[in-house]
């Protein structure tokens, strides 16, 4: 058996698989969201640490007959953490990868001619949404967290490495080559910290983690009931990925979960984009590194939370399915949503825009408004498929004529249909509706040796069911015209 963490952006989950990737026993816990301001999005660390444990404690209290040969972690990316190298206390909350706060930083770092350099090292766009403006942020505004830099009692990291050094009760202090990629920090060319964007940044460097492969060894638990092997550790994008085989060049999958994250496999090749898109490691396995093209969509499951939540259109989540019937495919409502409650992310990047609802009258109601905001997904998800076609074309890597897809929104299967219309793609939904926490297993079967390469997984990971386009042209041209449009019109409100 694997023990995997699976920490995310609104729950944290321990999931126990099998030795062929089936579900055994899950556990899962919601925690807080701080929003101090407009923009801002933070976590209490502690609440993140204390889930995972009351989920890791949950498994291992139900299963202690089971033999669980090791533990994984996948995680938030880009979520940045601070904490006291000697007691292992959180000094600030951590700033999630949904914050804002830092884009006048980003602009001025801009101004100054920086966002070549960031991005020929980096592969990342200039932009709020990775970790090191964030760190920059957080240093720059707390004076206790400067002199302790100066002493060397500081520690930072993406959510993995404050995972690893408590459950290893401070013995390591790591983080995965995955998540180091999304800092801004790390040369994914030579594959180091690299000295200039640390300084560019301002930050010092050894307050950063080690970096180790994606199936590599990152210690032994110490705080739970049962000391288990750390192998496996790896942002949950790229993970998902793992998780539902696309380990080719030109595979291709995205993941809806809070958010949208489309990732195609490049294999050896840095693709740089031209249309708005991220270049990021996919893993490292077996010594062997693998990149990625990457497209983020900042609002996808998280709609639905704020139409409950917020606009209280429903009570309960199973209420959604009566409200999109077959007017879902329909170019007949002139409604269109445009999810940018935090800006809108790739291909777009426009981080001061805000949402946008266009086309109401007096006849618009909750069902209207709530197919717009799901239709909104299939739309954002279709601009971030354009954009990376164009950029795969130039390197000649072709795309499969399918899309893999996981997370809480492909349960919702007329939300997946919707998706093969607009999109004009075969969908494959994972079989396995934790193929996050699988990816990371997978690593962890891989460094313990329990699996001897990835051509021991075809029993592991297996294809699930498949939606095909059934809708017409012309039906699909006049929607995807009224969003193209909506979104310039938001972007034009900045």
């Amino acid at each position: 058996m694997f023990l995997t963490i699976d920490q995310g952006t609104t729950s944290s989950k321990a999931i126990l698989f099998d030795i062929n990737g089936q579900k055994i026993d899950v556990s899962q816990k919601v925690f807080k969201q701080i929003f101090p301001r407009d923009g801002w999005v933070e976590h209490d660390p502690l609440d993140i640490l204390h889930s995972v444990i009351q989920c890791c404690e949950d498994i291992l209290s139900r299963n202690l007959e089971k033999n669980i040969n090791s533990l994984a972690i996948t995680n938030q990316r880009e979520t940045v953490i601070v904490w006291d190298k000697k007691n292992g206390k959180p000094l600030h909350n951590a700033i999630v990868w949904q914050d804002r706060r830092t884009q006048e930083y980003c602009n001025k770092i801009k101004e100054k001619g920086l966002e070549n350099i960031i991005r020929d090292k980096t592969g990342l766009l200039l932009d709020p949404y990775f970790s090191a403006s964030k760190i920059n942020w957080i240093i720059k505004n707390n004076e206790n967290i400067k002199n302790k830099i100066k002493k060397g009692e500081i520690c930072v990291g993406t959510v993995d490495s404050w995972l690893i050094y408590n459950l290893t009760n401070k013995k390591v202090f790591a983080t995965d080559i995955t998540n180091a990629s999304r800092t801004s920090l790390y040369n994914i060319n030579s594959l180091e910290w690299d000295d200039e964007l640390l300084e560019i940044f301002d930050i010092p460097k050894n307050i950063m983690p080690e970096v180790r492969d994606s199936d590599g060894y990152y210690g032994k638990t110490e705080i739970l009931s049962r000391n288990l092997e750390i192998y496996g550790v790896v942002g949950d994008q790229q993970s998902a990925a793992i998780g539902q085989k696309c380990f080719r060049e030109g595979d291709i999958k995205s993941t809806y979960g809070t958010g949208c994250f489309v990732l195609a496999n490049t294999g050896e090749t840095i693709v740089k984009s031209d249309n708005g898109l991220i270049t990021t490691v996919a893993s490292k396995i077996q010594g062997q590194v693998s990149y990625a093209i990457e497209g983020s969509i900042f609002m996808a499951g998280a709609i639905v939370d704020w139409f409950k939540d917020y606009l209280q259109l429903f009570d309960k989540y199973e209420e959604i399915i009566p409200l999109i019937d077959e007017a879902f495919d329909s170019s007949d409502s002139n409604v269109v949503l445009v999810p940018a409650f935090t800006g809108l992310g790739a291909p777009h990047w426009s981080p001061k825009s805000r949402a946008a609802i266009f086309g109401m009258n007096r006849n618009t109601g909750r069902k209207e408004i709530i197919h717009a905001g799901i239709q909104s997904v299939s739309l954002q998800t279709n601009d971030l498929l354009r954009a990376i076609s164009k950029d795969l074309k130039k390197y000649d890597i072709t795309l499969p004529k399918n899309l893999k897809i996981d997370g809480g929104m492909v349960e919702n299967q007329l939300f997946v249909q919707n998706l093969a219309n607009i999109c004009n793609l075969e969908i494959l939904c994972s079989s396995n509706k934790e193929a996050t926490a699988l990816g990371a297993t997978i690593l962890s079967g891989l460094g313990s040796n329990k699996y001897k390469n990835i051509n021991d997984l075809d029993n592991v990971i297996n294809k699930g069911q498949s939606f095909q386009n059934k809708m017409e042209v012309t039906t699909r041209e006049s929607i995807i015209a009224k969003w193209d449009l909506a979104v310039k019109q938001t972007i034009g409100m900045v």
